[in-house]
């Protein structure tokens, strides 16, 4: 189980939250994961979508200015909305396309959170045609989709299953850059 302190910050949340209000909860958990006195570095980084006034929150684990993980930040309230689900998807897509390439690792992770509920990513660096997994659903042209399906966002922070798979891409991540140090 996360320690009693990660579970308090995430219990001072407020019942209607914005994605703004995951970030001290995050940033500890995340800090508690990849400690200072490692050579990892968490670093927050906010976006904007050039059509809305929004921002997009996102912590990005680096070692030696290298991003290894990537955690966005979504409020829960947009967990029930297709389009913002789609935004999310996307969003996370861009900036792993943007930076896969320079990932030293053979796998990139993203994390997708609405809240608590988290969707994994990860695009194996070294395929040929590499693909961000889970595949991307394309928009249909004349009907409407959904690109994003709730379902993706399948386990939560808060939850044993969620909680040892969070920690399995950590460790994968921890176990694979050791032989860069």
């Amino acid at each position: 189980m996360w320690p009693a302190k990660i579970l308090r910050l995430f219990q001072t949340v407020p019942p209607n939250p914005s994605d703004c209000d995951f970030l001290g909860p995050f940033n500890a958990l995340l800090y508690t994961l990849f400690p200072p006195e490692t050579d990892f570095v968490v670093v927050p980084t906010y976006s904007q979508d050039p059509d809305s006034v929004e921002f997009t929150v996102m912590f990005e684990v680096r070692l030696f200015n290298d991003t290894f993980l990537i955690v966005e930040l979504n409020p829960p309230g947009y967990h029930g909305v297709l389009s913002r689900r789609q935004i999310a998807d996307d969003q996370i897509r861009i900036r792993m396309r943007d930076i896969f390439g320079s990932c030293p690792l053979e796998t990139l992770h993203g994390v997708s959170a609405f809240g608590t509920k988290l969707c994994f990513y990860s695009i194996h660096t070294r395929d040929k045609h590499p693909a961000i997994m889970p595949f991307g659903i394309p928009s249909d042209p004349v009907r409407l989709n959904d690109t994003a399906p709730a379902s993706r966002w399948d386990c939560d922070i808060l939850e044993l299953a969620g909680e040892e798979r969070f920690r399995a891409v950590v460790e994968e991540i921890k176990a694979v850059s050791a032989a860069l140090a």
